[in-house]
């Protein structure tokens, strides 16, 4: 963790609001990457996510609410649901190829 530095103060209270989400929430600066990264100080290891902005601000904020442990229902809904759409237009594809082929 020599590479990391914790945020504890930025212009926009990024950080700060960002731990209002979870108390153990943590965000560290990645000197090797150059990336900013959400820890979670209560789990081991405490790596979470890349936060995927170059800059702290409210993107930042919106991603880790987002991505929060307490959405994790509806996080996976979504998943659920996306992979629903892919296989019906999957099998809608295969239908298609099917129907085409035929000479009616």
């Amino acid at each position: 963790m020599e590479r990391l530095t914790e945020i504890t103060d930025d212009l926009f209270d990024i950080s700060a609001r960002i731990k209002s989400i979870d108390e153990n929430y943590k965000i560290y600066y990645d000197r090797g990457t150059c990336r900013y990264e959400l820890h979670n100080s209560a789990k081991s290891p405490s790596f979470q996510a890349v936060l995927p902005y170059k800059n702290l601000d409210k993107r930042a904020l919106d991603f880790a609410v987002q991505s929060s442990v307490k959405n994790k229902e509806k996080i996976l809904a979504q998943i659920d649901a996306n992979n629903a759409r892919v296989e019906e237009q999957k099998r809608q594809e295969i239908i298609e190829k099917a129907m085409g082929g035929l000479r009616l």
